[in-house]
């Protein structure tokens, strides 16, 4: 959403986005990272965009505010047009008095126009949050509603069960499941354009747990 080249290369590459950002922002090679530093990037990486401050970040990752901010700033500067997204987002919400979705869903934002410094920082992050996971839920639940249609109009055994944040859990008969992850993999890629395209991992088993695993 930001166009940032250093990110859209990234996933159009197939890299894992949290092992990216750590080289990043962390100054470290990718041989070099542990588990720890991607769980950091990945908590900064959903931190910046949902619209976290560095208070929220320090007690997220149990570290100095100082050093919660000095990552921050190291984002930011690695990523400058996800900088000028924050930037562009907050400052139409603040004209507008409401955040909008992608699909163009609308979320009042009045907290933003507050003079007290707290209430309206508060408003900055609830617009940021909201472009940002208002948009994933409107491009799941458009997937969602294409799934169904098909497994209705091509008569499918398969049932659409859950839905979990960006995961959709189904039911499937055996006989079908090559067909299902085709089936699946279309609708949630093409639920809408993006560059680079979305893209979807399908993982099949017994129970959920089997499934992600």
């Amino acid at each position: 959403m930001s166009g940032e080249p250093k990110l859209r290369e990234a996933f159009a590459r197939g890299d894992d986005i949290h092992t990216a950002t750590a080289v990043e922002v962390l100054g470290k090679e990718p041989s070099e990272l542990t588990a720890g530093d991607r769980s950091i990037a990945k908590m900064i990486n959903f931190g910046i965009v949902y619209g976290i401050s560095a208070f929220g970040l320090s007690e997220n990752l149990e570290i100095p505010r100082e050093e919660a901010q000095a990552y921050i700033d190291a984002y930011l500067a690695r990523f400058p047009l996800v900088q000028d997204f924050i930037q562009r987002t907050i400052e139409q919400a603040t004209r507008d008095g409401y955040a909008t979705s992608l699909l163009g869903r609308r979320r009042p934002t009045p907290e933003i126009r507050a003079s007290n410094r707290q209430t309206r920082s508060l408003g900055e992050r609830l617009a940021v949050n909201f472009v940002m996971q208002g948009s994933n839920a409107d491009i799941i639940k458009r997937a969602m509603i294409a799934i169904h249609r098909r497994l209705r109009d091509e008569g499918r055994g398969a049932r659409l069960v859950l839905q979990v944040h960006d995961e959709l859990l189904l039911e499937v008969p055996e006989a079908e499941i090559g067909p299902l992850k085709d089936l699946v993999r279309e609708e949630m890629c093409r639920a809408y354009p993006l560059d680079p395209p979305l893209a979807v991992d399908i993982g099949t088993g017994d129970d959920w747990n089997e499934a992600k695993n």
